[in-house]
């Protein structure tokens, strides 16, 4: 009797959901009223845009790669090629789609039983039932509960004993996968502010100090990786660069330590620009408004 080996079978349901994904997402991108939503603070383009569509598809093709590419399989093989694999779905692949803010082009794409009864939940007040479920999500979704869940599941994996498990069962490398990936997408859904926003909206200084500390979970293993790099990860292969005293361990820690932060790096900068803009086009006081006797006193002084 034929079975799927293991690792093919999980690169083909990864394949299928992408696949799906996509689907809903051009299905309901199409139908989605121009504009959409008005764009928010923080929020990198409307969901109905042509820049939407290439950010969303553009995370797509990043996380086929992370999945279904042969970098997969390289990254049971090789450490530095699962830190790469690592990078792509907590950081490139998450900023990608939550810069696209997908979520009305997927809920439009539902069939329409479905979009009615996701927009009439979004819509419906809730009830003692719903309620506690409400601000059991609302709990776990604030945004200090996801930075501490996306650092605490960044580390978890790079335990030595947890991390060779992975390498031992891909079952446990494919939840590996999608905790990292889960974790990244909430991250990056309060860095860019996307659609449904449930909490209240960061300040634009808090979400670039949000951005800033999501780049060192990955980053700090590389630098212990630099200086302890007898981690016990046993990964099957490795490679000695030639001429140079850099192996696989090395060269993944040093793409952690240089590499992972840069899609965070990029973000803050991005909001930084987004939040001096939009200081520089508020329309200046009045000269009623600050040029009065009692503003222009020195504070304490009396006349």
């Amino acid at each position: 009797m034929f079975t799927w080996p293991e690792a093919t079978l999980m690169r083909l349901l990864a394949a299928a959901g992408i696949f799906l994904v996509a689907a809903v997402y051009l299905r309901g991108w199409r139908r989605l009223p121009r504009p959409a939503l008005p764009p928010g603070p923080g929020r990198a383009t409307d969901p109905a845009s042509t820049r939407a569509l290439l950010l969303c598809l553009g995370g797509l093709a990043l996380l086929a790669v992370a999945f279904i590419s042969p970098l997969g399989y390289l990254a049971t093989q090789y450490f530095s090629a699962r830190i790469v694999q690592h990078m792509l779905v907590v950081a490139s692949v998450p900023s990608l789609l939550m810069f696209a803010n997908p979520a009305p082009a997927l809920v439009y794409g539902l069939p329409a039983r479905a979009r009615e009864a996701t927009l009439a939940a979004l819509r419906r007040p809730a009830d003692a039932a719903s309620g506690r479920l409400r601000r059991a999500l609302h709990w776990a979704t604030a945004p200090g509960v996801t930075l501490l869940a996306f650092l605490s599941v960044c580390w978890f994996w790079y335990d030595p004993a947890i991390h060779n498990a992975t390498l031992r069962h891909g079952w446990l490398h494919a939840v590996e996968l999608l905790s990292l990936f889960g974790v990244g997408l909430l991250n990056w859904w309060h860095i860019t502010a996307a659609w449904p926003q449930t909490h209240a909206a960061m300040h634009p200084l808090v979400r670039i100090v949000y951005a800033f500390v999501s780049i060192w979970p990955v980053k700090l293993v590389g630098l212990v990786l630099l200086f302890f790099p007898d981690m016990g990860y046993a990964y099957p292969a490795g490679f000695q660069l030639s001429g140079l005293d850099i192996n696989d361990t090395n060269f993944g820690a040093m793409i952690a330590w240089i590499v992972s932060g840069l899609a965070y790096a990029v973000a803050a900068v991005a909001l930084a620009r987004q939040w001096l803009g939009s200081e520089a086009d508020k329309p200046a006081l009045p000269e009623s408004a600050w040029a009065t006797d009692e503003s222009m006193n020195v504070p304490g002084l009396k006349r």
